[in-house]
Protein backbone atom coordinates (compact mmCIF):
# COMPACT_ATOMS: atom_id res chain seq x y z
CA UNK A 1 0.00 0.00 0.00
CA UNK A 2 0.93 4.01 -0.49
CA UNK A 3 -0.14 6.17 1.96
CA UNK A 4 -2.77 4.03 2.96
CA UNK A 5 -4.07 3.13 -0.65
CA UNK A 6 -4.07 -0.37 -2.09
CA UNK A 7 -1.50 -1.23 -4.97
CA UNK A 8 -2.94 -4.16 -6.39
CA UNK A 9 -5.28 -2.81 -8.98
CA UNK A 10 -2.55 -0.71 -10.19
CA UNK A 11 -0.55 -3.52 -10.33
CA UNK A 12 -2.55 -5.10 -12.34
CA UNK A 13 -3.76 -2.18 -14.69
CA UNK A 14 0.17 -2.07 -15.77
CA UNK A 15 0.50 -5.65 -15.75
CA UNK A 16 -3.02 -6.11 -17.95
CA UNK A 17 -1.60 -3.31 -20.38
CA UNK A 18 1.42 -4.28 -20.51
CA UNK A 19 0.34 -7.76 -22.35
CA UNK A 20 -2.33 -6.00 -24.15
CA UNK A 21 0.46 -3.47 -25.79
CA UNK A 22 2.42 -6.97 -26.70
CA UNK A 23 -0.56 -7.99 -28.33
CA UNK A 24 -1.72 -5.17 -30.14
CA UNK A 25 1.83 -4.97 -31.03
CA UNK A 26 1.98 -8.38 -32.75
CA UNK A 27 -1.17 -7.63 -34.67
CA UNK A 28 0.15 -4.73 -36.14
CA UNK A 29 3.18 -6.37 -37.04
CA UNK A 30 1.05 -9.33 -38.27
CA UNK A 31 -1.00 -7.02 -40.92
CA UNK A 32 2.16 -5.02 -41.79
CA UNK A 33 3.64 -8.42 -42.92
CA UNK A 34 0.90 -9.05 -45.18
CA UNK A 35 0.65 -5.60 -46.18
CA UNK A 36 4.48 -5.61 -47.30
CA UNK A 37 3.64 -9.10 -48.84
CA UNK A 38 0.74 -7.62 -51.04
CA UNK A 39 2.96 -4.51 -52.20
CA UNK A 40 6.64 -5.01 -51.56
CA UNK A 41 8.19 -2.12 -53.15
CA UNK A 42 5.18 -0.34 -51.19
CA UNK A 43 8.08 2.23 -49.13
CA UNK A 44 4.58 2.91 -46.64
CA UNK A 45 3.75 -0.26 -45.35
CA UNK A 46 7.48 -0.75 -45.09
CA UNK A 47 7.77 1.93 -42.74
CA UNK A 48 4.87 0.17 -40.96
CA UNK A 49 6.46 -3.14 -40.70
CA UNK A 50 9.85 -1.98 -39.34
CA UNK A 51 6.90 0.60 -36.49
CA UNK A 52 5.37 -2.58 -35.78
CA UNK A 53 8.73 -4.65 -34.93
CA UNK A 54 10.03 -1.75 -32.91
CA UNK A 55 6.80 -1.73 -30.78
CA UNK A 56 6.79 -5.31 -30.52
CA UNK A 57 10.41 -5.04 -29.17
CA UNK A 58 9.07 -2.15 -26.98
CA UNK A 59 6.60 -3.97 -25.73
CA UNK A 60 7.76 -7.07 -24.99
CA UNK A 61 11.21 -5.55 -23.59
CA UNK A 62 8.49 -3.02 -20.89
CA UNK A 63 6.28 -5.68 -20.20
CA UNK A 64 9.12 -8.56 -18.91
CA UNK A 65 10.63 -5.58 -17.39
CA UNK A 66 7.34 -4.34 -15.31
CA UNK A 67 6.89 -8.26 -14.39
CA UNK A 68 10.46 -8.99 -13.62
CA UNK A 69 10.72 -5.91 -11.20
CA UNK A 70 7.04 -7.17 -9.14
CA UNK A 71 8.72 -10.34 -9.36
CA UNK A 72 11.76 -9.12 -7.79
CA UNK A 73 10.01 -6.72 -5.08
CA UNK A 74 7.68 -9.38 -4.03
CA UNK A 75 9.98 -12.03 -3.73
CA UNK A 76 12.55 -10.11 -1.63
CA UNK A 77 15.28 -9.26 -4.18
CA UNK A 78 15.04 -5.54 -4.91
CA UNK A 79 18.42 -5.09 -5.34
CA UNK A 80 18.66 -7.31 -7.75
CA UNK A 81 15.88 -5.06 -9.83
CA UNK A 82 17.87 -2.14 -8.60
CA UNK A 83 20.38 -4.07 -10.63
CA UNK A 84 18.50 -4.79 -14.04
CA UNK A 85 16.39 -1.47 -13.98
CA UNK A 86 19.03 0.95 -15.63
CA UNK A 87 19.55 -1.85 -18.63
CA UNK A 88 16.29 -1.92 -18.59
CA UNK A 89 15.51 1.86 -19.02
CA UNK A 90 18.29 2.06 -21.49
CA UNK A 91 16.98 -0.67 -23.96
CA UNK A 92 13.29 1.28 -23.70
CA UNK A 93 15.19 4.56 -24.24
CA UNK A 94 17.04 2.86 -27.05
CA UNK A 95 13.95 1.70 -29.03
CA UNK A 96 12.25 4.79 -28.43
CA UNK A 97 14.97 6.79 -30.33
CA UNK A 98 15.04 4.09 -33.11
CA UNK A 99 11.48 4.86 -33.77
CA UNK A 100 11.60 8.03 -33.64
CA UNK A 101 14.81 8.41 -36.23
CA UNK A 102 12.95 5.34 -38.62
CA UNK A 103 9.80 7.99 -38.29
CA UNK A 104 12.44 10.68 -39.15
CA UNK A 105 13.57 8.47 -42.01
CA UNK A 106 10.37 7.96 -43.16
CA UNK A 107 9.68 11.54 -43.34
CA UNK A 108 12.90 11.99 -45.55
CA UNK A 109 12.06 8.94 -47.69
CA UNK A 110 8.39 10.23 -48.42
CA UNK A 111 9.96 13.47 -50.01
CA UNK A 112 12.46 12.07 -51.77
CA UNK A 113 9.86 9.59 -53.28
CA UNK A 114 8.21 12.31 -53.88
CA UNK A 115 10.30 13.73 -55.57
CA UNK A 116 11.64 10.60 -57.58
CA UNK A 117 7.44 10.37 -58.72
CA UNK A 118 7.66 13.86 -59.82
CA UNK A 119 10.71 13.62 -61.88
CA UNK A 120 9.31 10.03 -62.72
CA UNK A 121 5.78 11.93 -63.82
CA UNK A 122 8.26 14.23 -65.89
CA UNK A 123 10.35 11.87 -67.36
CA UNK A 124 7.12 10.41 -68.56
CA UNK A 125 6.00 13.25 -69.88
CA UNK A 126 8.83 13.84 -71.77
CA UNK A 127 9.09 10.46 -73.05
CA UNK A 128 5.71 10.95 -74.40
CA UNK A 129 6.63 14.04 -75.75
CA UNK A 130 9.25 12.16 -77.23
CA UNK A 131 7.63 9.26 -78.39
CA UNK A 132 5.52 11.93 -80.26
CA UNK A 133 8.54 13.87 -81.72
CA UNK A 134 9.92 10.66 -82.96
CA UNK A 135 6.50 9.84 -84.46
CA UNK A 136 6.53 13.03 -86.45
CA UNK A 137 10.18 12.46 -87.53
CA UNK A 138 9.45 9.25 -88.75
CA UNK A 139 6.66 10.12 -90.66
CA UNK A 140 8.46 13.25 -92.01
CA UNK A 141 11.36 10.49 -92.84
CA UNK A 142 8.84 8.81 -94.38
CA UNK A 143 7.41 11.15 -96.31
CA UNK A 144 10.84 12.55 -97.54
CA UNK A 145 12.17 9.35 -98.22
CA UNK A 146 8.69 9.04 -100.90
CA UNK A 147 8.95 12.59 -102.19
CA UNK A 148 13.32 11.72 -102.77
CA UNK A 149 12.29 8.68 -104.71
CA UNK A 150 9.14 10.10 -106.38
CA UNK A 151 11.65 12.71 -107.40
CA UNK A 152 14.24 9.82 -108.12
CA UNK A 153 11.71 8.34 -110.66
CA UNK A 154 10.59 11.44 -112.44
CA UNK A 155 14.80 12.38 -112.67
CA UNK A 156 14.95 8.65 -114.14
CA UNK A 157 12.06 8.60 -116.24
CA UNK A 158 13.33 12.28 -117.59
CA UNK A 159 16.57 10.89 -118.57
CA UNK A 160 15.48 8.66 -120.16
CA UNK A 161 13.20 10.40 -122.12
CA UNK A 162 15.83 12.35 -123.05
CA UNK A 163 18.22 9.42 -123.48
CA UNK A 164 15.69 7.83 -126.06
CA UNK A 165 14.88 11.07 -128.05
CA UNK A 166 18.96 11.54 -128.14
CA UNK A 167 20.16 8.31 -129.11
CA UNK A 168 17.14 7.76 -131.67
CA UNK A 169 16.95 11.12 -133.41
CA UNK A 170 17.72 10.60 -137.31
CA UNK A 171 19.29 14.55 -136.82
CA UNK A 172 22.70 15.58 -135.36
CA UNK A 173 22.46 15.74 -131.55
CA UNK A 174 25.48 17.57 -129.99
CA UNK A 175 27.20 19.41 -127.14
CA UNK A 176 29.67 21.39 -126.70
CA UNK A 177 31.43 23.06 -123.82
CA UNK A 178 32.73 26.99 -123.36
CA UNK A 179 35.58 26.33 -124.89
CA UNK A 180 33.51 25.49 -127.90
CA UNK A 181 34.74 21.86 -127.92
CA UNK A 182 32.08 18.66 -128.79
CA UNK A 183 31.72 17.12 -125.55
CA UNK A 184 29.30 14.55 -127.02
CA UNK A 185 26.98 13.11 -129.76
CA UNK A 186 24.47 10.91 -130.66
CA UNK A 187 24.79 8.16 -133.01
CA UNK A 188 23.34 9.83 -135.74
CA UNK A 189 25.97 12.40 -135.68
CA UNK A 190 28.55 10.35 -135.64
CA UNK A 191 27.05 8.43 -139.25
CA UNK A 192 26.16 11.87 -140.66
CA UNK A 193 29.63 12.72 -140.13
CA UNK A 194 31.08 9.45 -141.06
CA UNK A 195 33.13 8.37 -138.38
CA UNK A 196 33.49 4.62 -136.47
CA UNK A 197 32.92 6.09 -133.08
CA UNK A 198 31.86 8.74 -131.24
CA UNK A 199 35.46 9.22 -129.54
CA UNK A 200 36.82 10.25 -132.89
CA UNK A 201 34.36 13.74 -132.88
CA UNK A 202 34.17 14.00 -128.87
CA UNK A 203 36.78 16.99 -127.97
CA UNK A 204 37.38 18.28 -131.50
CA UNK A 205 36.55 21.80 -131.89
CA UNK A 206 33.01 22.62 -133.76
CA UNK A 207 34.75 25.53 -136.00
CA UNK A 208 37.37 22.15 -137.19
CA UNK A 209 33.58 21.40 -139.33
CA UNK A 210 32.90 24.19 -140.66
CA UNK A 211 33.48 24.03 -144.73
CA UNK A 212 32.88 27.78 -144.70
CA UNK A 213 34.98 29.19 -142.55
CA UNK A 214 33.33 32.88 -142.87
CA UNK A 215 29.85 31.70 -141.29
CA UNK A 216 31.74 30.26 -138.28
CA UNK A 217 31.83 33.93 -136.54
CA UNK A 218 28.01 34.85 -137.97
CA UNK A 219 27.06 31.71 -135.54
CA UNK A 220 29.18 32.14 -133.09
CA UNK A 221 28.24 36.19 -132.83
CA UNK A 222 24.91 35.29 -132.83
CA UNK A 223 25.14 32.23 -129.96
CA UNK A 224 26.57 34.91 -127.78
CA UNK A 225 24.43 37.58 -128.48
CA UNK A 226 21.06 36.15 -128.64
CA UNK A 227 21.22 33.05 -127.08
CA UNK A 228 20.59 31.08 -129.68
CA UNK A 229 20.57 30.26 -133.62
CA UNK A 230 17.79 29.20 -135.53
CA UNK A 231 17.72 27.70 -139.12
CA UNK A 232 21.41 28.67 -139.72
CA UNK A 233 22.42 26.66 -143.09
CA UNK A 234 25.89 25.68 -143.30
CA UNK A 235 28.13 23.07 -144.96
CA UNK A 236 29.88 20.60 -142.78
CA UNK A 237 32.86 18.40 -143.84
CA UNK A 238 32.66 15.13 -142.84
CA UNK A 239 35.70 12.40 -142.32
CA UNK A 240 36.60 11.88 -145.78
CA UNK A 241 36.32 15.45 -146.91
CA UNK A 242 32.81 15.52 -148.74
CA UNK A 243 30.63 18.23 -147.90
CA UNK A 244 27.20 17.99 -146.14
CA UNK A 245 24.38 20.88 -146.30
CA UNK A 246 23.08 21.16 -142.59
CA UNK A 247 20.31 23.07 -141.13
CA UNK A 248 21.36 24.30 -137.45
CA UNK A 249 19.21 25.12 -134.39
CA UNK A 250 21.68 25.45 -131.23
CA UNK A 251 21.24 27.48 -127.59
CA UNK A 252 23.11 28.19 -124.52
CA UNK A 253 22.67 25.61 -121.64
CA UNK A 254 22.89 27.15 -118.20
CA UNK A 255 22.34 26.13 -114.78
CA UNK A 256 20.31 27.11 -111.95
CA UNK A 257 21.98 30.61 -111.26
CA UNK A 258 21.91 31.39 -115.05
CA UNK A 259 25.65 30.75 -115.68
CA UNK A 260 26.44 29.27 -118.83
CA UNK A 261 27.72 25.90 -119.78
CA UNK A 262 27.96 25.21 -122.85
CA UNK A 263 25.75 24.66 -125.89
CA UNK A 264 23.41 22.45 -127.42
CA UNK A 265 22.73 21.88 -131.64
CA UNK A 266 20.25 20.42 -133.53
CA UNK A 267 21.76 19.94 -137.18
CA UNK A 268 18.87 18.24 -139.85
CA UNK A 269 20.80 17.03 -143.14
CA UNK A 270 19.74 18.76 -146.16
CA UNK A 271 22.29 17.57 -148.71
CA UNK A 272 19.71 15.17 -150.26
CA UNK A 273 17.07 18.04 -149.90
CA UNK A 274 19.55 20.53 -151.92
CA UNK A 275 20.85 18.08 -154.23
CA UNK A 276 17.08 17.09 -155.38
CA UNK A 277 16.13 20.81 -154.96
CA UNK A 278 18.95 21.62 -157.82
CA UNK A 279 17.86 18.84 -160.00
CA UNK A 280 14.54 19.58 -160.12
CA UNK A 281 15.92 23.79 -160.68
CA UNK A 282 18.37 21.94 -163.64
CA UNK A 283 15.54 19.75 -164.65
CA UNK A 284 12.89 22.91 -165.27
CA UNK A 285 15.98 25.15 -166.74
CA UNK A 286 16.77 22.51 -169.59
CA UNK A 287 13.04 22.27 -170.22
CA UNK A 288 12.97 26.16 -170.72
CA UNK A 289 16.20 26.06 -172.41
CA UNK A 290 14.86 22.77 -174.79
CA UNK A 291 11.70 24.44 -176.02
CA UNK A 292 13.87 27.49 -176.39
CA UNK A 293 16.00 25.68 -178.81
CA UNK A 294 13.51 23.81 -180.90
CA UNK A 295 12.23 27.02 -182.05
CA UNK A 296 15.38 28.55 -182.67
CA UNK A 297 16.67 25.36 -184.18
CA UNK A 298 13.11 24.76 -186.41
CA UNK A 299 14.42 28.73 -187.39
CA UNK A 300 17.73 27.94 -188.81
CA UNK A 301 17.15 25.11 -190.03
CA UNK A 302 15.40 26.40 -192.99
CA UNK A 303 17.46 28.90 -194.45
CA UNK A 304 20.24 26.18 -193.23
CA UNK A 305 18.65 24.02 -195.77
CA UNK A 306 18.79 26.24 -198.66
CA UNK A 307 21.96 27.87 -198.38
CA UNK A 308 23.29 24.39 -198.23
CA UNK A 309 21.58 23.34 -201.51
CA UNK A 310 22.49 26.53 -203.19
CA UNK A 311 26.08 26.02 -202.61
CA UNK A 312 26.37 22.42 -203.91
CA UNK A 313 24.41 23.39 -206.95
CA UNK A 314 26.56 26.85 -207.48
CA UNK A 315 29.89 24.02 -206.79
CA UNK A 316 28.55 22.04 -210.27
CA UNK A 317 29.41 25.27 -212.13
CA UNK A 318 32.69 25.36 -211.20
CA UNK A 319 36.16 23.09 -211.31
CA UNK A 320 36.78 21.68 -208.46
CA UNK A 321 40.70 23.24 -208.32
CA UNK A 322 39.06 27.07 -208.79
CA UNK A 323 39.12 29.45 -206.19
CA UNK A 324 35.19 29.79 -206.31
CA UNK A 325 34.78 25.84 -205.53
CA UNK A 326 36.86 25.98 -202.75
CA UNK A 327 35.22 28.80 -201.32
CA UNK A 328 31.61 27.06 -201.86
CA UNK A 329 32.96 24.17 -200.18
CA UNK A 330 33.75 26.13 -197.56
CA UNK A 331 30.47 27.46 -196.90
CA UNK A 332 29.12 23.46 -197.31
CA UNK A 333 31.54 22.19 -194.97
CA UNK A 334 30.46 24.98 -192.52
CA UNK A 335 26.57 24.41 -193.27
CA UNK A 336 26.86 21.04 -192.53
CA UNK A 337 28.34 21.84 -189.05
CA UNK A 338 25.45 23.79 -188.28
CA UNK A 339 22.97 21.45 -189.35
CA UNK A 340 24.71 18.46 -186.91
CA UNK A 341 24.62 21.53 -184.36
CA UNK A 342 20.68 21.67 -185.11
CA UNK A 343 20.57 18.51 -184.90
CA UNK A 344 21.78 18.06 -181.61
CA UNK A 345 19.40 20.44 -180.46
CA UNK A 346 16.62 18.75 -181.81
CA UNK A 347 17.83 15.93 -180.22
CA UNK A 348 17.72 17.73 -177.00
CA UNK A 349 14.13 19.40 -177.32
CA UNK A 350 13.06 15.88 -178.04
CA UNK A 351 11.47 16.81 -181.21
CA UNK A 352 13.95 14.26 -182.89
CA UNK A 353 14.23 11.25 -181.46
CA UNK A 354 14.04 8.39 -184.31
CA UNK A 355 14.34 4.61 -183.10
CA UNK A 356 12.63 2.15 -181.13
CA UNK A 357 13.22 0.67 -178.07
CA UNK A 358 13.92 -2.81 -177.11
CA UNK A 359 15.46 -4.97 -174.09
CA UNK A 360 19.57 -4.03 -173.61
CA UNK A 361 21.79 -5.84 -171.99
CA UNK A 362 23.99 -2.79 -170.19
CA UNK A 363 27.36 -4.41 -169.85
CA UNK A 364 27.56 -5.12 -173.56
CA UNK A 365 26.40 -2.31 -174.64
CA UNK A 366 29.16 -0.89 -172.74
CA UNK A 367 31.80 -3.37 -173.80
CA UNK A 368 30.75 -2.42 -177.05
CA UNK A 369 31.34 1.48 -176.69
CA UNK A 370 34.71 0.84 -174.90
CA UNK A 371 35.54 -1.44 -178.18
CA UNK A 372 35.32 1.83 -180.22
CA UNK A 373 36.59 4.51 -177.80
CA UNK A 374 39.38 2.63 -175.73
CA UNK A 375 41.98 2.81 -178.82
CA UNK A 376 41.91 6.73 -178.41
CA UNK A 377 42.41 6.14 -174.74
CA UNK A 378 44.75 4.15 -175.05
CA UNK A 379 47.17 6.47 -177.20
CA UNK A 380 46.79 9.05 -174.52
CA UNK A 381 48.29 6.68 -171.82
CA UNK A 382 44.63 6.44 -170.39
CA UNK A 383 43.23 3.21 -169.40
CA UNK A 384 39.57 1.43 -168.68
CA UNK A 385 39.09 -0.05 -165.41
CA UNK A 386 35.78 -2.06 -165.83
CA UNK A 387 33.79 -2.91 -162.29
CA UNK A 388 30.78 -4.73 -164.16
CA UNK A 389 28.26 -6.52 -162.09
CA UNK A 390 27.59 -10.09 -162.99
CA UNK A 391 23.53 -10.95 -163.54
CA UNK A 392 22.27 -7.26 -164.02
CA UNK A 393 18.64 -7.52 -166.00
CA UNK A 394 18.53 -6.40 -169.79
CA UNK A 395 16.70 -2.40 -169.47
CA UNK A 396 14.09 -1.61 -172.31
CA UNK A 397 15.60 1.42 -173.74
CA UNK A 398 17.04 3.10 -177.32
CA UNK A 399 20.51 1.18 -177.48
CA UNK A 400 21.71 3.82 -180.11
CA UNK A 401 21.23 6.87 -177.99
CA UNK A 402 22.13 5.51 -175.05
CA UNK A 403 25.85 4.68 -177.16
CA UNK A 404 25.82 8.46 -177.36
CA UNK A 405 24.91 9.09 -173.45
CA UNK A 406 28.15 6.39 -173.12
CA UNK A 407 30.29 8.09 -175.87
CA UNK A 408 29.55 11.71 -175.14
CA UNK A 409 30.48 11.30 -171.07
CA UNK A 410 33.36 8.87 -171.91
CA UNK A 411 34.92 11.84 -174.02
CA UNK A 412 34.26 13.80 -170.98
CA UNK A 413 36.64 12.36 -168.96
CA UNK A 414 39.17 11.71 -172.01
CA UNK A 415 39.13 15.73 -171.95
CA UNK A 416 39.24 16.12 -168.02
CA UNK A 417 42.42 13.47 -167.61
CA UNK A 418 44.65 14.66 -170.76
CA UNK A 419 47.06 11.87 -170.94
CA UNK A 420 47.63 9.74 -168.21
CA UNK A 421 44.77 8.18 -166.22
CA UNK A 422 42.33 5.95 -165.70
CA UNK A 423 38.78 5.70 -166.58
CA UNK A 424 36.57 3.58 -164.43
CA UNK A 425 33.16 1.84 -165.34
CA UNK A 426 30.98 0.68 -162.55
CA UNK A 427 27.03 -1.22 -163.28
CA UNK A 428 25.29 -2.29 -160.44
CA UNK A 429 21.76 -3.13 -160.14
CA UNK A 430 18.74 -1.97 -156.73
CA UNK A 431 16.60 -4.83 -156.50
CA UNK A 432 14.83 -2.08 -154.14
CA UNK A 433 14.03 0.41 -156.35
CA UNK A 434 14.39 -1.60 -159.77
CA UNK A 435 17.04 0.54 -160.98
CA UNK A 436 20.23 -0.14 -163.01
CA UNK A 437 23.10 2.21 -161.93
CA UNK A 438 26.06 3.10 -164.51
CA UNK A 439 29.01 5.07 -163.09
CA UNK A 440 31.69 6.88 -165.10
CA UNK A 441 34.29 7.88 -162.94
CA UNK A 442 37.95 9.68 -164.12
CA UNK A 443 41.24 10.66 -162.47
CA UNK A 444 41.37 13.89 -164.11
CA UNK A 445 41.73 17.74 -162.15
CA UNK A 446 37.91 17.64 -161.06
CA UNK A 447 34.60 19.86 -161.61
CA UNK A 448 35.18 23.15 -159.29
CA UNK A 449 32.11 23.83 -157.31
CA UNK A 450 30.91 26.81 -159.47
CA UNK A 451 30.84 24.85 -162.70
CA UNK A 452 29.27 21.23 -161.68
CA UNK A 453 26.30 23.33 -161.12
CA UNK A 454 26.02 24.54 -164.66
CA UNK A 455 27.50 21.60 -166.90
CA UNK A 456 24.43 20.34 -168.36
CA UNK A 457 23.50 24.07 -169.70
CA UNK A 458 23.30 24.17 -173.18
CA UNK A 459 26.10 26.07 -175.06
CA UNK A 460 28.36 25.94 -171.58
CA UNK A 461 32.04 24.07 -171.76
CA UNK A 462 35.01 24.42 -170.48
CA UNK A 463 36.94 23.59 -173.92
CA UNK A 464 38.85 25.82 -176.32
CA UNK A 465 37.69 27.23 -178.91
CA UNK A 466 36.31 25.32 -181.48
CA UNK A 467 36.96 21.87 -179.33
CA UNK A 468 33.01 21.84 -178.10
CA UNK A 469 29.81 22.97 -178.50
CA UNK A 470 29.02 22.15 -175.32
CA UNK A 471 25.37 20.01 -176.15
CA UNK A 472 27.11 16.88 -174.84
CA UNK A 473 25.84 16.49 -171.73
CA UNK A 474 23.26 18.65 -172.49
CA UNK A 475 21.87 16.08 -175.24
CA UNK A 476 22.86 13.60 -172.71
CA UNK A 477 20.72 14.55 -169.80
CA UNK A 478 17.79 14.67 -172.26
CA UNK A 479 18.17 11.49 -173.44
CA UNK A 480 18.07 9.89 -170.14
CA UNK A 481 15.37 11.54 -168.85
CA UNK A 482 13.21 10.56 -172.08
CA UNK A 483 13.76 7.16 -170.79
CA UNK A 484 12.89 7.73 -167.11
CA UNK A 485 15.85 8.61 -165.82
CA UNK A 486 18.43 10.99 -163.90
CA UNK A 487 22.25 11.72 -164.22
CA UNK A 488 24.26 13.24 -160.97
CA UNK A 489 28.05 13.92 -160.69
CA UNK A 490 29.74 14.45 -157.77
CA UNK A 491 32.93 15.56 -157.15
CA UNK A 492 34.90 14.54 -155.52
CA UNK A 493 32.76 11.27 -155.58
CA UNK A 494 30.64 10.06 -152.82
CA UNK A 495 30.92 6.63 -153.22
CA UNK A 496 33.96 4.94 -151.37
CA UNK A 497 34.63 2.40 -154.00
CA UNK A 498 34.81 4.85 -156.39
CA UNK A 499 36.47 6.96 -154.49
CA UNK A 500 39.28 4.47 -153.49
CA UNK A 501 39.93 3.58 -156.62
CA UNK A 502 41.44 6.91 -157.34
CA UNK A 503 38.29 8.74 -159.10
CA UNK A 504 38.20 13.04 -158.89
CA UNK A 505 34.78 12.83 -160.39
CA UNK A 506 31.85 10.48 -161.04
CA UNK A 507 29.04 10.81 -163.57
CA UNK A 508 26.03 8.32 -162.02
CA UNK A 509 23.48 7.19 -164.71
CA UNK A 510 20.14 5.50 -163.12
CA UNK A 511 18.01 3.92 -165.36
CA UNK A 512 14.71 2.52 -164.57
CA UNK A 513 14.30 -1.45 -165.43
CA UNK A 514 10.97 -0.45 -167.18
CA UNK A 515 10.15 2.45 -169.38
CA UNK A 516 7.58 4.79 -167.83
CA UNK A 517 4.55 4.66 -169.38
CA UNK A 518 4.05 6.87 -172.21
CA UNK A 519 7.68 6.48 -173.64
CA UNK A 520 7.77 3.94 -175.91
CA UNK A 521 4.97 5.91 -178.57
CA UNK A 522 6.73 8.85 -177.68
CA UNK A 523 9.97 7.10 -179.26
CA UNK A 524 8.31 5.74 -181.97
CA UNK A 525 6.57 8.89 -183.24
Amino acid sequence: MSNGLPLLPIYLVDFGGSLLMIVLALSALRHAIRLVRMEKDNVLWTYILWLSGALVTFSISRSVAHVLKYVLVLTGYPEIWSQLSPFCGGLNSLILVSIAVLTNYYYNMHNVIKRIEEDTCSLSLAHEQLKDAHAELRDLNLDLEQRVEKRTRQLQLSEEKFRGLFESSKDMILFCGLDNRISDINESGREILGYESREEIIGRPLVSYFAEEEKWPLFNCGLGSQGHVKDFEVKFLRQDDTRLYLMITASRIANEKGKVKGYELIAKDLTHFKEVTDQLIQSENMASVGQLAAGVAHEINTPLGIILGYSQLLMEDFAEDSEVHEILATVEKQTKACKRIVADLLKFSRHSVGGTQAPVDINTCIQDVLSIVEHSLNMDHIYVQRVLAEKIPEIVINVERLRQVLVNMINNAHHAIGKEGIVGVWTRFNEHCQEVEIIIGDTGCGIPPEVITRIFDPFFTTKGVGKGTGLGLSVSFGIIRDHGGYIEVHSPPVDKEVLAAGMNTAFHVILPREPQSGQSKEDES
